[in-house]
């Protein structure tokens, strides 16, 4: 076969040779051509050991240096991680022990009066003693005081889970703490009374709502079996509470008629009658009752217990149990005469 590359083309093509960067056909003349000419053979021995040596030590270093290129991101990812970690664990134990969140009505037992001197005492206690309160902050804009609180967890920072304020009620008609009516026109607020204020309906056919009410009103509270009836197809509208355990008395009628009545009434804005039935055990058996409480006989009863009452005259223009569930205010005098009322037959 003829040689078709001379010695100096050969030579000019060692280098790519040597490093495989020929193509298929040039590397084989170049292989023909170095079988036949022992001086290009000469030149590509030497060139292959320390160019090869070369090229080794140069993979070597950029093996090397990728190594230390993988050890140090590698760090600066542990390093990274750990830092997120740090900074989001440092931002939840701030959140828990120094900022905390704003303080609910929930989570606090309140006890508050009026002086002599006209100012208001709150007495707050936190009813988890793993917590604790600060940053107490009183506002008054127009008569009425906001009072707000940040609830923490304890810690040597913050660790009283409790609070002691005062209020000069000089002009000032309501004071709200944490969100929550504790007095408003003249009458201390209490959270039984908010409970039963935020009941209020205006429809005696919203059944979940009359429940709602129910519970408020303390009807669950005294763990009778009832059920509710509802007649709303024509006026007079009335609620009727179909208790289902036996009574030994006659009991059930007067406290429905003196006491839950006259508030389920207040509660629910166009209802106009609250009825009853039970059944009492006697000698000869088993006694049906019933029993019907109407609006006008509830707010009769009211205006008795009023004029025994020594509730100031802005109450006594009241003349409906009605009126009374317009404001926390009204529906505490209310609560409390009737209350006091139940108390003395007691």
């Amino acid at each position: 076969m003829r040689n078709d590359l001379t010695c100096a083309v050969v030579r000019d093509l060692l280098p790519n040779y040597v490093e495989g960067l020929t193509s298929e056909e040039t590397g084989q003349a170049v292989e023909r051509h170095l079988r036949s000419c022992p001086d290009c053979a000469a030149k590509q021995a030497a060139m292959v050991g320390p160019e090869l040596a070369s090229r080794l030590e140069e993979e070597r270093k950029e093996l090397d240096y990728l190594k230390r290129v993988k050890r140090r991101s590698r760090f600066r990812l542990a390093a990274a991680v750990v830092c997120t970690v740090l900074v989001i664990a440092g931002g939840f134990a701030a959140k828990i022990f120094l900022i905390g969140t704003p303080i609910q009505p929930q989570t606090y037992a309140l006890r508050h009066y009026v002086d002599e001197e006209n100012l208001l005492h709150l007495l707050i206690d936190c009813v988890n003693s793993a917590w604790a309160y600060y940053g107490w902050e009183i506002d008054e804009e127009d008569g009425v005081v906001e009072i707000f609180g940040r609830s923490v967890t304890v810690s040597p920072v913050h660790s009283e889970g409790c609070g002691r304020l005062t209020v000069d009620l000089e002009g000032v008609q309501e004071v709200r703490l944490c969100g929550e009516t504790v007095y408003q026109d003249g009458v201390l607020i209490q959270r039984g009374t908010m409970e039963r204020y935020e009941a209020r309906t205006p429809y005696a056919g919203d059944a979940p709502a009359l429940g709602r009410a129910a519970a408020a009103v303390g009807l669950d509270e005294q763990n009778w079996n009832y059920t509710s009836e509802l007649h709303t197809s024509a006026r007079p509208y009335r609620w009727t509470v179909n208790f289902q355990d036996h009574w030994g008395d006659t009991s059930a009628s007067w406290l429905m008629r003196c006491y839950y009545g006259p508030q389920m009434l207040a509660l629910v804005d166009n209802l106009d009658e609250v009825g009853w039935t039970y059944t009492t055990a006697t000698s000869s058996g088993k006694t049906f009752c019933q029993g019907v409480l109407t609006l006008e006989e509830a707010d009769l009863y009211l205006a008795e217990l009023l004029a025994r009452s020594d509730c100031d005259e802005q109450w006594k223009k009241l003349t409906s149990v009605k009126d009374f569930a317009a404001t926390p205010a009204g529906m505490q005098v209310l609560y409390d005469l009737l209350w006091d009322r139940l108390s003395y037959q007691s």
